[in-house]
Formats: structure tokens, sequence, C-alpha cells
């Protein structure tokens, strides 16, 4: 899974109030929110609320998958081609 992180998001991104699991991939055993696209519905990534100790430095983040934002830069808010964006290569284990 690629991923890019944030400390905040803008309210154009929202999560769900129940606790998913994770029951296979990287996620297996976790608990986390979903985060989802409030114009298009559509899942953006999620919010880690417990892990093993090999993801805990994710807990409370915002993870997003990066194949779902490549066209939005959450720092200035800007809809920009996705050519124009590069996110350092970053995996879970990482």
């Amino acid at each position: 899974v690629s991923l890019s992180f944030s400390a905040e998001v803008t309210s154009d991104v929202t999560w769900e109030d129940s606790l998913l699991v994770g029951l296979e991939g990287a996620l297996l055993g976790c608990t986390y929110y979903l985060l989802s696209c409030r114009s298009c519905g559509l899942a953006v990534g999620f919010i880690l609320y417990s892990s093993g100790s090999d993801l805990a430095y994710l807990r409370g983040l915002f993870c997003f998958f990066k194949d779902s934002i490549i066209c939005y830069l959450l720092k200035s808010q800007m809809i920009i081609e996705a050519s124009k964006v590069n996110f350092p290569a970053v995996t879970l284990k990482e």
C-alpha cells in the first residue's frame, strides 16, 4: 500500500464514527477509521486507532492512499495536474 501522511485535513475529507478491523494485508489486526471524500464518497485513506508496535508511529495520523489523492494538495488546498504532484516513496513498513 502506498501512502501519504498528514496531521490535518480539510472539510472535504470525512471519517466514519465506527471502527473497522483489518482482516488482511498491511492492516491485519489493526483497528482504524475509514477516511472518505465528501464529494464522491470514495475511500481515500484511514486513521489508525490501534495496532501492533510496528505501526504505532502512524496512530492518530491521516493516512491517505496516494492513488486516491494524486491531484489534491492538502497543504495549499489546490487541485493540480497529477503529473505535477511529487510524493516521496514511503511504505507502511518504513
